[in-house]
C-alpha cells in the first residue's frame, strides 16, 4: 500500500512539475510573440529626396521646381509659395568651381556691398557647415549660405528665409551633394529639369 502511495505521490510530483514547465514554456513563447510583434511595428517612412543630379533634396509639398533661369537641371531653381507681396520667393543653388565657401562668401559682400551686406554667424544643417551673410532691398532681405564640396563651394540664396523658415530648413537639412560636383554638374546641363521626377 506504502509502495502503491508512493508511485502515485510521485506520479503527481511529475504530472505537477511537466505542467509547470509547460506553463513556463507558455509564458516564454508569449513573450516571445509579443517581441516579434515589437519587432515588426512598422518604420516610419524615409522621405524620398528628388534627385537634381548635382544635388540631392527633400522637397515639402509647397516647394516647386522653376526653370526661369534655364532649362537644364544645373539652373534649376526651387520656389516657395507666394509671399505677403504675392511675389515669388526662391532658394536658389549656385555651384562655385573656383572659389572656397569663405573665398565666396567674401565675394558676395563686395558684390552687395551697396546693400547693407552682414557677415552672419556660421550655422549648421545635417552635419554641414554654411557661412552666411544677408543683405537687404525693396524686396526684402536675402540671405546667403556658403558650404564647401569637391572641388570648390556652393552658394544657396534664399529670398526672406524668415517668411519660409520651415520649408527652407527642411531642405537644408536634407540636402546632399555627390563626391565630384564638376562630373555632376556637366552631366546635369545635359538633363532638362522638366524630365526629372519630382518627389514631394
Amino acid at each position: 500500500m506504502k509502495k502503491k502511495t508512493l508511485s502515485i505521490l510521485s506520479l503527481c510530483i511529475a504530472l505537477f512539475a511537466a505542467l509547470a514547465l509547460v506553463g513556463c514554456g507558455g509564458i516564454a513563447s508569449g513573450g516571445g510573440s509579443s517581441t516579434s510583434k515589437s519587432e515588426g511595428k512598422e518604420k516610419a517612412p524615409v522621405a524620398e529626396k528628388t534627385d537634381f543630379i548635382w544635388f540631392k533634396v527633400e522637397m515639402p509639398e509647397s516647394v516647386g521646381v522653376s526653370d526661369s533661369a534655364g532649362k537644364n537641371a544645373d539652373r534649376v531653381q526651387l520656389t516657395f509659395p507666394e509671399n505677403e507681396n504675392t511675389t515669388v520667393d526662391r532658394f536658389i543653388p549656385v555651384w562655385e568651381e573656383k572659389m572656397t565657401a569663405e573665398e565666396a562668401l567674401a565675394d558676395e559682400g563686395r558684390k552687395n556691398s551697396m546693400f547693407q551686406w552682414k557677415v552672419g554667424d556660421p550655422v549648421e544643417y545635417n552635419g554641414r557647415t554654411w557661412l552666411t551673410g544677408t543683405c537687404e532691398d525693396n524686396r526684402g532681405t536675402h540671405t546667403y549660405l556658403f558650404t564647401d564640396v569637391e572641388p570648390g563651394s556652393v552658394c544657396v540664396l534664399i529670398a526672406n528665409f524668415d517668411q519660409h523658415e520651415k520649408e527652407a530648413e527642411t531642405l537644408l537639412n536634407s540636402i546632399e551633394f555627390p563626391d565630384d560636383m564638376a562630373e555632376a554638374v556637366s552631366e546635369a546641363r545635359e538633363v532638362e529639369i522638366s524630365s526629372i521626377e519630382i518627389k514631394h
